[in-house]
């Protein structure tokens, strides 16, 4: 009996599927069809070596076993087919889902089943050369040819789906089957097919489906790549599931290997609590995702488990001797997302937000109402960036020394898609949060820089206009370089632009903001400190950066009227800025009281209600022509 090679295939059928079930798989759709196709393949090479056992020994056995078990090699064989066409399909989602798809697939493998099954087969045998024939056998080649091409044009027309490691892994595993049905038919005396399928999912597994291929290589535990197949999977079969987050923060980092002997001694801590899949998240954060088979098993699960894991944290990590600061966030119901994305950028924003005093947060649907908001907020950034929706208001500053207005301050505004303004207070922190402040800045400065030139601002007593600078733009290396060639394409003066940084514990790049500050000034910007008053270190920021102008945060000026120790304070630093020569402008001054007030104090300029909002240009023009005219 010449079943040497379909021996081989099922030694090594039987150890893919040894190593394949040793380890914790996650439950993709790609590993259940993989699992499927290893057990079908060696159905099918177990049913390949009864069908030459009982071809070899039909004179022994009635007709009908023979006919049947080879019908069922027959149509096993076809299965394997049909598995690797749906592995393939299962990348692109919405041929996954396609309720209409997946019903015609069936009905064609119920088709292929009902013809190998009617139709009449015949056997030949003589000597080592065992094989069957007629339209039984015929059909199912054809169906399993069907099969195999289509996988094989899946990974061409929807090649963008799937990344290059699984469209070549998937082709090989196609083209070993179609190789050992050529050569089987070739030299029928080499029984091929069984082996070259069990070589093409040993490819498979080696490439795309080790259970090691999930795993996070320093804990053990499956990886953020996995975590985002596994979330996307829930997301898309609408599961229940509850997920506890442990966030732990970078001041307990050390040297690399005690790092992992505490990453590893969390992990297995975690790992112990059976009821969950666990994942390495961001930096040395951990996610137990609790998935809802059993939603109400596993809710309280999660419940019970989230105060133990905070107990234990409680202690000492490596043998008592270090301790990790942990924070946790708490999601019981997935529903606050609306897909994977959402979910994991709701726990990275909550996490980011937590103070030291805080133990943890309930994430519910209010968080994800939130997060949503900010997408919304974020798209009509984009949006209005690319659509050129972005505008510069201007808030008149006037010189009490000149009695007329001699600046302004640009301020970005931004027209939604349904023509209203979306205010700094909301647009800003988003933008800056999804690193789009950076285009805006740019966007704000250009329009700046020619309004200034188009409309001769200075020849109507402007002599410069005061634009903010972002953090993320201060620690941006180029920012001179850019905005130097912005000034010379608009043809706009250096000294008509005054640049507004702000104190911020978030800049961590002090030393490029200096160095864009002093490439700038060489050209002939000044600089202004804005905010003051708000921050923790802007009497530093006053002796280390070459600002001009210190500009009093409208807080800071309206507690002048209200607290006698901020009375006492801003008189003093006034004096002490008006020493080092530096001017001052009070923000927020709303009333005659409050401008004679600043007048007495020493202020130099006044920007506020008092005098003017911010106004869109056309109407900043009409109030700088009448203002400093009547001046």
């Amino acid at each position: 009996m010449n079943i040497q090679f379909q021996a081989c295939g099922l030694i090594l059928d039987v150890i893919l599927i040894y190593f394949f079930l040793r380890h914790e798989t996650v439950g993709l759709f790609s590993e259940r069809i993989f699992r499927m196709s290893l057990v079908v393949n060696t159905i099918c090479v177990i049913l390949d070596i009864a069908s030459i056992i009982t071809i070899v020994s039909a004179v022994y056995l009635p007709a009908i076993v023979v006919t049947i078990v080879s019908k069922l090699y027959l149509v096993s064989l076809v299965g394997v087919a049909y598995l690797g066409f749906l592995y393939t399909s299962n990348d692109v989602r919405h041929l996954r889902e396609d309720e209409t798809l997946n019903r015609i697939l069936k009905i064609v493998l119920g088709v292929e089943v009902f013809f190998v099954l009617a139709l009449p087969i015949d056997f030949h045998h003589e000597g080592n050369i065992i094989y069957t024939y007629g339209f039984s056998t015929a059909v199912a080649y054809i169906f399993m040819a069907v099969f195999v091409l289509g996988a094989v044009l899946l990974t061409f027309t929807h090649s963008k789906y799937m990344n290059a490691s699984r469209r070549n892994a998937i082709r090989a595993w196609m083209a070993l089957e179609v190789l050992a049905a050529v050569l089987q038919n070739i030299f029928p005396q080499f029984q091929l097919i069984g082996f070259g399928s069990a070589v093409g999912l040993f490819v498979l597994y080696c490439e795309l489906e080790s259970p090691e291929s999930y795993l996070d290589r320093v804990t053990g535990t499956f990886s953020y790549e996995t975590l985002v197949l596994y979330l996307k999977q829930l997301f898309a079969e609408d599961r229940k599931f509850a997920g506890i987050v442990v966030c732990t923060e970078d001041s307990w980092k050390m040297d690399s290997e005690q790092e992992n002997r505490i990453l590893v001694e969390i992990s297995e801590y975690l790992h112990s609590f059976s009821g969950a899949k666990l994942f390495r998240t961001f930096g040395n954060d951990f996610i137990l995702i609790y998935d809802g088979k059993e939603a109400e098993k596993g809710l309280i699960e999660s419940a019970i488990n989230l105060d133990l894991i905070k107990a234990r944290f409680q202690e000492p990590f490596d043998k008592g001797s270090m301790n990790v600061p942990a924070k946790f966030l708490y999601l019981p119901d997935p529903h606050i997302a609306t897909d994977c994305d959402e979910y994991l950028e709701i726990c990275r924003i909550n996490k980011d937000e937590m103070t030291r005093d805080e133990m943890g947060r309930l994430l519910d649907e209010a968080a994800g109402s939130r997060i949503r908001e900010q997408r919304r907020v974020r798209s009509e950034i984009v949006k209005a960036l690319e659509e050129d929706r972005v505008e510069v208001h201007f808030q008149p500053i006037y010189s009490i020394e000149e009695q007329r207005f001699v600046s302004a301050e640009a301020l970005a505004r931004i027209i939604g898609s349904d023509g209203k303004l979306i205010m700094p207070g909301l647009f800003i922190p988003v933008a800056e949060e999804y690193g789009l402040i950076d285009q805006i800045g740019e966007r704000v400065f250009e329009i700046t820089c020619r309004t200034f030139r188009e409309q001769n601002l200075r020849e109507k007593g402007i002599k410069y206009v005061e634009v903010n600078l972002s953090v993320a733009q201060c620690e941006n290396a180029r920012l001179s370089d850019i905005y130097n060639k912005i000034m010379e394409r608009e043809q706009v003066e250096p000294t008509s632009i005054n640049l507004e940084i702000t104190e911020s514990s978030t800049l961590h790049y002090k030393n490029i903001l200096l160095e864009n500050m002093n490439a700038l000034g060489r050209l002939g910007c000044s600089f202004s400190l804005d905010d003051f008053g708000t921050g923790e270190s802007n009497l530093n920021y006053i002796v280390d950066m070459p600002v001009q102008i210190v500009k009093f945060d409208r807080t800071m000026v309206q507690d002048y009227f209200v607290n006698d120790r901020a009375k006492t304070v801003m008189r003093a630093t006034v004096a002490m800025i008006k020493e080092i020569g530096l001017k001052i402008v009070a923000e927020g001054v709303e009333t005659k009281e409050q401008l004679d007030a600043m007048e007495a104090l020493g202020v130099d300029y006044i920007q506020g209600y008092y005098f003017s909002k911010p106004l869109q240009e056309k109407d900043f023009l009409k109030f700088i022509a009448a203002r400093n005219m009547a001046a």
